[in-house]
């Protein structure tokens, strides 16, 4: 009767182990989906994070702008004037101009990254230093903001 009990618990485990587990699927991921918008930080690249109103690209100026509010006619937060839209790094220099509110000069060093402009949105990261000023550094991304 004991060996007729032990058969029975052991089978019932292996059952329960074997039906417990689905290898099929896959974790899921902890990282939230990117959302769209144009974000940046400043001082830090901890440092909290600030949305912009809105933000666009416009093609016939090759520039990419983000503003306080819901739309262009609020005040300009960024302005980025490049000499292309393709993916591509585009540092700053005399060819790139990258202006912010927060710090009037020009910056020392700077880029911005265009990682994909298609089917009317783009998206990149950008970033910028200066010698001087309350605001000395910017890290941003902006992710599917309308092209126009």
């Amino acid at each position: 009767m004991k060996k007729l009990h032990y058969v029975f618990f052991s089978l019932c485990l292996v059952t329960l182990l074997m039906t417990g587990c689905d290898r099929e699927s896959e974790p899921e991921s902890t990282t939230p989906p990117a959302s769209a918008g144009f974000t940046w930080r400043e001082n830090s690249t901890t440092a909290p994070l600030k949305t912009a109103g809105s933000s666009e690209v416009r093609t016939q100026y090759k520039s990419i702008f983000a503003f306080t509010g819901a739309t262009a006619t609020s005040g300009t937060v960024f302005e980025f004037n490049l000499s292309g839209l393709s993916p591509a790094t585009y540092p700053v220099n005399a060819t790139n101009a990258f202006y912010f509110n927060g710090n009037t000069a020009t910056p020392a060093t700077g880029e911005v990254v265009i990682t994909a402009n298609a089917n009317g949105k783009a998206s990149g990261t950008f970033k910028a230093t200066w010698t001087s000023g309350n605001v000395t550094s910017v890290y941003g991304t902006f992710t599917d903001i309308p092209v126009k």
